[in-house]
This record gives structure tokens, sequence and C-alpha cells, in this order.
């Protein structure tokens, strides 16, 4: 089995919102993270699909300034919360890694 990493459904403030998350990988640390996002969660590897940087300008900072999509810091690839699917910018019609997501009751387990 791999990593498993377990966040709880309370440490989401706000619909929209998000978790960011770490976690090793062939001994790097990597990161990804959670969004609630119309009452859904989606889970994603927290790096652009244009370049590999992280996608957040602030730590756990992903939305634009509406909070209808997912923006890349870099260079403002616009990313559909619920999908993935960048909209728009160089990466336009590539998607982010979907990490597997596990909703429980009251926690959510991301597993690497």
């Amino acid at each position: 089995m791999g990593n498993q990493i377990f966040i709880q459904k309370d440490s989401f403030t706000k619909d929209p919102s998000t978790v960011k998350f770490t976690f090793l990988e062939d001994g790097k640390d990597q990161s990804g993270f959670i969004v609630l996002y119309n009452f859904k969660y989606y889970a994603y590897r927290n790096k652009c699909q244009h370049l590999s940087v992280e996608l957040d300008w602030d730590n756990n900072e992903f939305f634009e300034e509406e909070e209808k999509f997912i923006v890349c810091a870099t260079h403002g690839a616009i990313y559909e919360p619920s999908t993935g699917k960048c909209l728009m910018g160089p990466c336009a019609g590539e998607k982010l890694e979907v990490l597997n997501l596990k909703i429980l009751e009251d926690k959510l387990i991301v597993t690497i």
C-alpha cells in the first residue's frame, strides 16, 4: 500500500476552499491539495502541467480572485476545479494529475 494522507473534513473553512499536504515519493518531498468545490472533494498533485512548478502563489492559495478556477501563480494557467482540466494558458487541454481520494463521513484519505 502507498502513502496515505488523512485530512479532516472540518479543515475546509468554506466552499470553495483547499487543503494542501505534503508526501514523500521516491525520497523527495512532493505536495498535493484537495479542493472542496460545489460540495464535492477532488485531489490533485500540486504540479502545473506547463512547467514542473507548484500552482499556489502563497501557501494553500490556489483559486483566482472570484474563486471559480484554480490558477497557476507562475504563468496564469486556468484549471477547472472539478476536472483538473486546463481551460486557458500554455497547457490548455491538459489535466492536473488526479490523486486517489477516498471520502469518509468525517475525513478524506489520499493514497499515493
